[in-house]
């Protein structure tokens, strides 16, 4: 008995440390072409089925997120309910990512869509 109640205490510790290290990810974007002051969404799922994570304004056209645990994330981009959409990324444990955002009409691979529908 207690073999398998320090067992059960080993395997609880390592799952719980290995928890505190998995949200460590960070990620750098870098906005062109929508002005200061933005507001940038990070939003866990995809479209139609997310929630926001966390969020922030623009500042020096930047954001920086951290403290990301691995998961599949997306930017919502924009002031109004119509916002710019970014493809969905799966980021890995012990990585930090970079994104450098530009908007030109037609082109490219952010999406508008409506806030709500996200």
């Amino acid at each position: 008995m207690k073999f398998k109640l320090k067992l059960l205490l080993v395997t609880f510790m390592l799952m719980a440390a290995q928890m505190a290290q998995a949200c460590e990810i960070a990620y750098e974007v870098n906005l062109e072409t929508f002005g200061e002051g933005v507001l940038v969404e990070l939003r866990s799922g995809r479209p139609g089925a997310s929630t926001v994570l966390k969020s922030q304004r623009s500042n020096g056209g930047t954001v920086r997120f951290t403290g990301l645990c691995p998961a599949t994330y997306f930017l919502a981009i924009g002031n109004d309910d119509s916002v710019n959409v970014t493809q969905t990324r799966f980021f890995a444990e012990g990585s930090t990512y970079t994104s450098r955002i530009t908007v030109q009409r037609g082109s490219g691979n952010v999406s508008r869509q409506s806030r709500k529908s996200l």
